[in-house]
């Protein structure tokens, strides 16, 4: 007896050859992503910061700023990477249009980037100092002018913002907060300090019309206001301090450079011998801010053998899977991780409200 097989349909030879090319098409094709994957942690206490004509103390431990590797926004990205990256841990495959603004270039990007890491080597300095008891003066300047703001031909690049609306900026969240009852199409009274041909300082005012924010707009469809420009911070310090590092963009390294110029400047051994990683921004009044990527961050110290994270306060909500072996602790100021470091080893650490 005979069995029967079941009817089969046989495609055209020009069908499978189509949908053969349609699918390495597809492979190949560039698709608006971008990929997140842990970085390599540097040792900030093997000469990545230098405190000059000072006396320095030797560093018993390791120190890591941590980072994360992400795909350069004028890098492009193809479906079959997104596949292998997306089957692949730990790695994060997101739009790229909810990490990059849409409207600016690859080159004003990483521009930003890098004018936000010199800014935090300045606040983590400053922080550090004013931690051991040094008189700081900071200051604020214009390091960009975007093409659509009403600054342009106004303020210029290197001008100190001194005073918004008659009120004097003493930190840098003053200039932001300074807008935020207002709306697009309202005024600020901007106060500069300029040097001019002569190279003397002379103040000079602008009334700026705030504009619709084009790189951060609000999720409710309505725009931000915003001034248009970017600013950097610089400070005259009463000691030396150089930062030997490159190929790192962003703010997230101040926590702990700051950590690191106090323990080049006291005798008291804070690291114990141990291995320490952490991340956050910090302000020059030592306020740790949020930062990107942290569970990948943390993947990168656990890899190079940290056994100590410190983390942002902030980012608690974002941390939901550590890393076997990692203790990791929440702060919210420098004065927090320097009391978390000097802690015994046995020291129950605030933790998240969420683990």
């Amino acid at each position: 007896m005979k069995s029967i097989s079941p009817l089969r349909y046989r495609w055209p030879f020009p069908a499978k050859l189509f949908f053969y090319l349609l699918t390495v098409a597809t492979l190949l094709a560039p698709i608006p992503f971008v990929f997140f994957k842990p970085g390599v942690p540097d040792n900030v206490a093997a000469g990545i910061i230098k405190v000059n004509d000072v006396k320095n103390y030797p560093v018993n431990g390791k120190l890591f700023i941590t980072s994360i590797l992400v795909t350069n926004p004028d890098s492009p990205v193809f479906g079959a990477e997104t596949i292998v990256n997306w089957a692949l841990g730990p790695h994060v495959v997101l739009p790229r249009d909810t990490v990059y603004p849409p409207i600016q270039p690859a080159k004003q990007i990483n521009r930003d980037s890098r004018s936000e890491m010199r800014s935090s080597q300045v606040t983590s300095t400053a922080a550090a100092l004013r931690y051991l008891g040094y008189e700081i003066q900071e200051l604020y300047y214009v390091s960009d002018i975007r093409d659509y703001s009403n600054a342009k031909n106004q303020l210029e690049v290197g001008d100190f913002i001194m005073e918004i609306d008659g009120k004097k900026i003493s930190e840098i969240e003053e200039i932001r907060t300074s807008y935020q009852d207002k709306k697009i199409g309202d005024s600020l009274l901007i106060s500069v300090d300029r040097e001019n041909q002569s190279g003397e300082i002379e103040r000079k005012s602008f009334e700026v019309k705030l504009v619709e924010n084009q790189e951060l707009p609000a999720s409710d469809g309505e725009g931000r206001p915003a001034i248009g420009i970017l600013v950097g911070t610089t400070a005259r310090f009463p000691i030396d301090v150089d930062f030997n590092i490159s190929g790192v963009g962003g703010p997230s390294a101040g926590l702990i450079f700051a950590i690191g110029i106090i323990e080049k400047l006291t005798q008291e051994d804070l690291l114990r011998g141990r291995s320490v990683a952490g991340t956050g921004a910090i302000s020059a009044s030592g306020r740790v801010g949020g930062i990107g990527g942290i569970e990948e961050k943390m993947i990168g110290a656990s890899r190079i053998g940290a056994t100590v994270f410190l983390a942002p306060a902030v980012n608690c909500p974002d941390m939901r899977h550590i890393p076997e072996g990692l203790k990791v602790i929440p702060v919210s100021t420098l004065a927090e991780a320097v009391a978390a470091l000097r802690a015994p080893e046995n020291f129950k650490h605030p933790t998240c409200p969420n683990w």
